[in-house]
This record gives structure tokens, C-alpha cells and sequence, in this order.
């Protein structure tokens, strides 16, 4: 969250006057969602594969060798279960490529298409990170059993990235939905498993509970190539599509359009820690009674502050430059030609002159 927002932002939550539930559902690395409010926050993880439940208790994980911290939320606690869409116990692949470890099969030979290029480069996606390894039982729970035994009776905040395994956490969940403001759930456009639901299953089933979907968002990681080896791209890294390769996953963001009141302004701060201000704006003067014209001004004009300003002034002087036969040449005589079109002494560019018999066959053939 922008810091320039933290006294109206503290000021809702203080009127809230208790703490914003954050739920995630496939806590493997540990919990790092809005760690701008985690002071405000209660957050509950859940991770069914026994190896990395005990990684998240000694503070182990993957994420962990990097040097991540992770945000010191007002409280916070794992639970060794799977979340699904029945109470009871359920087949657990564990896989080579720990990260792909989920409830559902993978679906080896549609994977073996695949050259995916993330943190590491695989030339072969199937067999190289989705083979099984052990097959064990794990007990699960559904969402709406968690919140009944926790006493919860919203979310303000829900990710869920399952391995397949969204549509039926979702499922699970059954009307605390309707009181959950948002959700972040990866959903995939192919299939990495053997008859699990795709992106049009979970949007549908949001759509019924009313919810609408916010944005997309892709990092490099959820891009596949085929046949491309050298296929590299910045793009989704700094927010522009992928030019080269196919969509296979991505975390689509969904808010709940039927919220009121206190819970809508809990998820108007949960929007604006996300840095999602067109719609927290909405909300706060459609859906709630506060009425601070300044805050109000403040998203309705914020740019980002003198960061993204020069960010994003660094990207287009980089991309005019490439885009030019001769970058650093060209570039220096596109400068120097705008500042004498600013001073008036651009001389006028004549039209090119074509007798009147020349027909638009003639010019397109030379």
C-alpha cells in the first residue's frame, strides 16, 4: 500500500474496530497478503503436505532461503489440512517439483507439452516437476466447517492457489461466500490435471454467489512455451501480456458487488492495500457511510507518486530508443526535433505531389 495512504486507511480500520480476516488456502511458503495493514490483520494458512507444514513451523521454506519476511500480522496460524468441498480424508500427490503437490492427478502427457520457463528452466514440464513421488492420505475440511468451528462469519480477504483444487475449496465454501469481500484464486486455462475445472467452472460459480471479476494478474511463471527456446520476456514482469507464449494459469481477482456497510469498508481498505483504487473509491461513496471528500480526491487523482512516475518514464524513453534503426542517434535528433517544434521553427513538411492518373494499384506496386 502507498504510504501516502496509511492515515485514512488506519483511521477506517480503527472505526472497523476489529481486525480483517485473511484466509490462505495453500500456504506452502508461508503468508505475505496485506502485509501493508498486517498489524490489522488475522491471518489463517493451511498446508495438507506433512514435509512442508513442518518447513512452515521451523520457518524453513523455500521462500525463507531468499531472505522474504514475512509480515507480522496481529495473529496468525497454520493448520495441517487440506481444504475441499467434503469433510473426511482424500488422495494426496506428492510430487517431484514440490509447489506442484495438490488432490488431483497430474495429467502427465498434456504436461509433456510444455516448456516452461519460471524460476528454472524445464524442458520438459511433465517429467521434470509433476512426476509422483508418494501417494498419501490427508484429512480435509471444508472452508464453511473452519469458519463454524473458528467462529468466523466473514473473510475479508481470500487466496487460494490449490493445484486444481480451487473449484472445490469454492465449493466448499457454500454462503460464507457471500460475506467474503475479496478473492484471489489461481485458476488455469489448460488442463495440468486429469478432470480438474478450468477458469469459465470458478468464474460461473463466483458469478452465482455475486461476484464480479476485477483483473487478471500473470507473472512469467504462468506462461508455457512449446517450441520456443529462447523465449524469455520482460513483459508480464513490469504488467504488459506475454507476446510469445500461451496463458496456462493466472490469479484472477474477484470482489464481491453485494457488500454493505462496515464490511464494505473493510473491503474497500483490502482493495486499496492492493492498490486497486478505482474500485475501493466506488465502493467507499456507493456502499458505505463515510464521507472524507479528501481521501475520496486523493484516489481519485493519485498517479503513483515520483516512483512510478520516473518508472514509467525510464520504460517509454527505453522503448522509443529500441524501436529505432540507430537507438541512441535517432533518440538524441527525436529530442533535439521537439524542441524546435516547442520553439516554432520546425520548417513544414511538403506533401509529396503524384500526378492525378496514379491509381492506389500503382502506388501500392512500387
Amino acid at each position: 500500500m502507498q504510504k501516502i495512504f496509511a492515515p485514512y486507511v488506519k483511521e477506517i480500520l480503527a472505526s472497523l474496530g476489529e481486525p480483517l480476516i485473511y484466509v490462505d488456502v495453500g500456504a506452502r511458503n508461508g503468508m505475505f497478503e496485506l502485509a501493508g495493514i498486517a498489524p490489522f490483520v488475522k491471518a489463517y494458512g493451511f498446508e495438507p503436505n506433512p514435509e512442508e507444514f513442518v518447513k512452515l513451523e521451523r520457518g524453513d521454506t523455500d521462500v525463507s532461503w531468499l531472505g522474504v519476511a514475512a509480515p507480522r500480522y496481529a495473529q496468525s496460524r497454520y493448520a495441517p489440512y487440506a481444504i475441499s468441498n467434503v469433510d473426511g480424508t482424500r488422495t494426496f500427490y506428492v510430487t517431484k517439483g514440490p509447489g506442484a503437490a495438490g488432490m488431483i492427478e497430474p495429467n502427465i502427457e498434456r504436461l509433456r507439452e510444455i516448456i516452461w520457463k519460471g524460476m528454472r528452466y524445464y524442458p520438459n514440464f511433465g517429467d521434470q516437476v509433476f512426476p509422483v513421488k508418494e501417494v498419501i492420505p490427508v484429512e480435509t475440511k471444508t472452508l464453511a466447517s473452519f469458519a463454524r468451528e473458528g467462529g468466523l462469519n466473514w473473510i475479508d480477504f481470500l487466496k487460494i492457489d490449490v493445484e486444481g483444487m480451487e473449484y472445490e475449496v469454492l465449493e466448499g465454501a457454500g454462503n460464507l461466500l457471500r460475506s467474503t469481500a475479496v478473492i484471489k484464486v489461481e485458476v488455469c486455462f489448460i488442463p495440468f490435471r486429469k478432470n480438474q475445472k478450468l477458469f469459465s467452472h470458478v468464474d460461473l460459480l463466483l458469478r452465482n454467489y455475486g461476484f464480479d471479476l476485477l483483473k487478471f494478474e500473470t507473472t512469467q511463471g504462468q506462461v508455457g512455451y512449446k517450441e520456443r527456446e529462447s523465449h524469455f520476456s520482460i513483459g508480464p514482469a513490469i504488467g504488459w501480456p506475454d507476446r510469445y507464449g500461451q496463458a496456462l494459469s493466472c490469479d484472477a481477482i474477484y470482489v464481491n458487488r453485494d457488500l454493505m456497510g462496515p464490511r464494505a469498508a473493510a473491503q474497500a481498505v483490502v482493495l486499496i492495500e492492493k492498490n486497486y483504487l478505482d474500485e475501493a473509491l466506488f465502493i467507499l461513496k456507493r456502499k458505505t457511510d463515510i464521507r472524507n471528500e479528501q481521501l475520496f480526491e486523493l484516489l481519485k487523482n493519485w498517479r503513483g507518486g515520483w516512483k512510478t512516475w520516473l518508472f514509467d518514464a525510464f520504460i517509454a524513453l527505453f522503448l522509443k530508443a529500441v524501436s529505432l534503426r540507430r537507438p541512441w542517434k535517432s533518440f538524441r535528433r527525436w529530442l533535439g526535433w521537439r524542441k524546435l517544434r516547442r520553439a516554432g521553427r520546425v520548417p513544414p513538411v511538403k506533401p509529396v505531389q503524384r500526378p492525378v492518373s496514379e491509381t492506389t494499384e500503382s502506388v501500392w506496386a512500387k
